[in-house]
């Protein structure tokens, strides 16, 4: 009796299994972008997404703040994160701004990135 109960148990769970591969459609990837600034300095990253209807922009935050105690020149870590809204390839543009709107032309950096059928999103290239 004991044998039946574990074959059944043994099973339910390969059936079970089988079922979340087959019918449980996996999370789209998103795209995460870490931008660093130097805390005391009057500039600030934006960016800008050539194709809009390829990836779109869910949320950015600080992922690490070396400015604890007020230390100028201090390195803050920002992580941008995109997601995938149909297949393609675009450019996500990136670009300091200062807190006069100044935009100063040294710092663009250019990501070209590729949303597949499933919308993973993957950085192609970095320029």
């Amino acid at each position: 009796m004991n044998k039946y109960i574990i074959i059944v148990l043994f099973v339910f769970v390969i059936a079970i299994s089988v079922i979340r591969v087959v019918f449980i459609k996996s999370k789209p990837k998103d795209l995460k972008l870490t931008y660093e600034i130097n805390a005391g300095i009057p500039f600030k990253w934006e960016y800008e997404i050539e194709d809009e209807s390829i990836v779109g922009f869910v949320k950015s935050y600080v992922v690490r703040d070396d400015n604890k105690g007020g230390k100028v020149g201090a390195s803050v870590y920002t992580d941008y994160v995109f997601k995938g809204l149909k297949e393609g390839t675009t450019t996500i543009t990136f670009r300091t701004v200062s807190i006069t709107g100044e935009y100063p032309d040294s710092n663009i950096e250019k990501n070209i990135v590729r949303v597949d059928k499933n919308l993973n999103v993957t950085l192609v290239k970095k320029q």
